[in-house]
Order: structure tokens, then sequence, then C-alpha cells
């Protein structure tokens, strides 16, 4: 039973850990000086960054295999 009690009690912690994670990432983003509402702004242009800097050349490899050896100008 010892086993099992350490168990619960390492759950309960990580449950209030879970509970108690957005106040404080809320409250150590004021920390930073920025509001949530910038902190959405700036990961949501993040993102768009990785997406285009991602994609971008993904879709132009598939473009220039799809247009294959025989575009204008190939040699």
């Amino acid at each position: 039973m010892q086993g099992e009690t350490n168990l619960n009690a390492a759950q309960d912690v990580a449950v209030e850990a879970t509970k108690a994670a957005p106040p404080i990432i809320v409250s150590g983003a004021m920390l930073f000086g920025m509001t949530p509402a910038e902190w959405v702004t700036a990961l949501t242009v993040l993102y768009l960054l990785l997406q285009i800097g991602l994609l971008v050349p993904r879709y132009w490899a598939q473009f220039r295999e799809w247009i294959g050896p025989n575009r204008p100008g190939a040699q």
C-alpha cells in the first residue's frame, strides 16, 4: 500500500500543477510586459512565419517537379 500512496500523491501534485498552469503562464507573460492578447498575436505571427518557411520550399519543389524537364528554358 505504501507505493500506491506515493503514486496517488504524485498524481495529485500533477493534477494540481496542471490546474495552476494557465494563471501562472498569464502572470509570467504579464511580467515580461506583454498582455495575453499581445502574446497571442506574437505567437500567431511566429506560427505563420514557420509555416511559410517550411511550406514554401516544399511547394516550390512540387511545382518544379510538376512542370517537369520539358518546361521552357530547361536544358
